[in-house]
C-alpha cells in the first residue's frame, strides 16, 4: 500500500470513529472516486483570520502550501455539521469544468474535515452595497449582474440549481471586478423534483418555492432579479416589512421592490419579467446576458480613481497571491496619475502570464521527460527481445 493510500485509510478510520459511516462515505466518495486533493491529518496550514461564522459552518482565512484559501468547516463536531460541509464539497465536484464567477474546491481538510475553497480578498456583496464608503457605478453593476447570470448559466448547464443566490452568497475578488458565487450547501440537481419548501432566503426566494409545489431552475432567474434591483438601489432591503409577513404579499399579492427612478425602462422591463408570477414567463438566463452585454457596450468606460489602497491592494496581491518577493516591485505608483497605475498594473498582469507560461513550460517538460523514459525503455525492451532471439538461435 502507497503512502497515499495509507493516509487516506488513515482519514476514513478517523471519519469512522468520529462521524460514523455516513461521513466516512462522504469522505470515500472525495478522495477515492473525485480524487479530490487533501490537507494531510499531520499537514501545516496555518490560521490567518476568521472570515465569517453562521449557524452550521465557519469560514477562515489560511495559507496553505503559501497560498490563501477560505476555510470552510462546521461550527461544531456534530455529524450533520461535519457532513454538510463534506456534502457542499461533493455538490462542487459535480462540475467537472471550472468557472471564474462559480467558487472552487481546492483541497480537503483531513484535519477537520472542511474544505479549502476560493479566498476573495473583497469580501461579500452585501456588505460592501452595504458600507457607506460604497462608489460604484450603474457600469459595475451591469457587470456584476452579468457575471452573476453568466455564473447561473454555468450551474444550469451542469445540471444544477443554487436555490439560494442572495447578496451574502456573492463575494468579490481582484479589487471588486470579479464576482464569485458561493455556498452550495442548499444546490440541488435538476434531474431530482423540487418540492422543498422555504429552501433559500425569504428575500429573494421565489414566489413557487414558497408555496412548496414543483419548480426548476427558473427560481434562481427570479432571485437574480431582486439582487439585481439591491445592485441598481443600492439598498439591501427591498421591502419596508422586517418581519416574514411580506412573504404572503409576495406571494399571494404578487408584491415586487419598489420602483426605481432614473432607472431605463428598458432595465425596469428585464426585472419586472424575470421576477415575474409565473416561472414560465421569465426569460432565460441566455436572454439576460445579451441584454446585459448591449448595454454594457454602450455605455462610457468609467474613468477609475485610484487612490493609495489600490495601490496597496495590488502590492498585497504580488506578495500573498504571486509569492514574490517585495524587492521585485515596480516603482511606487503615483495614485493621482492614472497612467502611473496603468503601467504598475499592467506589470503585474504581464508577471501573472509570466507565471502561467512557465507552469505550462514545466508540465510540457514533465510530459517530454515521460516520453524520453518510455523511448528509452521501448529501445532497451527491444535490445533485450534482440538478444533473447539470438540465444534462442
Amino acid at each position: 500500500m502507497s503512502s497515499i493510500e495509507q493516509e487516506i485509510e488513515k482519514a476514513l478510520e478517523k471519519a469512522s470513529i468520529k462521524g460514523n459511516i455516513p461521513l466516512k462515505e462522504r469522505l470515500r466518495k472525495l478522495l477515492i472516486e473525485r480524487k479530490v486533493k487533501y490537507v494531510p491529518l499531520d499537514g501545516k496550514i496555518e490560521t490567518v483570520k476568521q472570515l465569517g461564522k453562521g449557524a452550521f459552518g465557519q469560514v477562515h482565512l489560511v495559507r496553505y502550501q503559501g497560498k490563501l484559501f477560505a476555510h470552510k468547516r462546521a461550527v461544531t463536531v456534530k455529524n450533520d455539521h461535519r457532513r454538510n460541509i463534506l456534502d457542499e464539497g461533493i455538490k462542487l465536484t459535480d462540475i467537472v469544468q471550472t468557472h471564474p464567477n462559480v467558487q472552487r474546491l481546492f483541497f480537503i481538510n483531513l484535519q477537520s474535515f472542511g474544505i479549502l475553497i476560493d479566498y476573495c480578498a473583497n469580501g461579500s456583496l452585501d456588505t460592501y452595497v452595504g458600507s457607506v464608503s460604497a462608489d460604484y457605478s450603474l457600469l459595475d453593476a451591469l457587470n456584476w449582474a452579468f457575471q452573476l447570470a453568466d455564473a447561473l448559466s454555468f450551474l444550469h448547464a451542469n445540471k444544477m440549481i443554487h436555490r439560494d443566490v442572495k447578496m451574502q452568497n456573492i463575494l468579490l475578488k481582484d479589487h471588486f471586478k470579479t464576482l464569485v458565487l458561493t455556498d452550495y450547501g442548499t444546490a440541488t440537481n435538476m434531474s431530482k423534483i423540487c418540492k422543498t419548501q422555504e429552501v433559500g432566503t425569504p428575500i429573494t426566494m421565489a414566489p413557487e418555492v414558497c408555496l412548496g409545489g414543483n419548480y426548476a431552475e427558473q427560481c434562481d432567474i427570479y432571485s437574480w432579479a431582486i439582487v439585481f434591483w439591491q445592485l441598481l438601489s443600492k439598498q439591501l432591503l427591498p421591502y419596508e416589512s422586517k418581519n416574514m409577513g411580506f412573504l404572503l404579499e409576495v406571494v399571494y399579492h404578487k408584491r415586487r421592490p419598489p420602483k426605481l427612478n432614473n432607472c431605463p425602462e428598458f432595465l425596469l422591463a428585464l426585472l419586472y419579467r424575470s421576477w415575474h408570477s409565473n416561472r414560465n414567463e421569465r426569460p432565460t438566463l441566455s436572454f439576460i446576458k445579451n441584454v446585459l452585454r448591449l448595454v454594457i457596450r454602450t455605455l462610457p468606460k468609467r474613468i477609475e480613481n485610484f487612490t493609495t489602497e489600490t495601490a496597496e491592494q495590488m502590492r498585497r496581491q504580488w506578495i500573498d497571491e504571486y509569492h514574490f518577493e517585495e524587492r521585485y516591485l515596480p516603482n511606487e505608483p503615483r495614485p493621482n496619475n492614472e497612467q502611473s497605475m496603468n503601467i504598475y498594473r499592467e506589470h503585474l498582469t504581464i508577471v501573472q502570464r509570466t507565471i502561467n507560461l512557465k507552469k505550462e513550460i514545466n508540465v510540457l517538460n514533465e510530459k517530454l521527460n515521460k516520453y524520453d523514459e518510455y523511448e528509452r525503455l521501448l529501445r532497451e525492451n527491444e535490445d533485450l527481445e534482440k538478444k533473447i532471439n539470438d540465444l534462442r538461435q
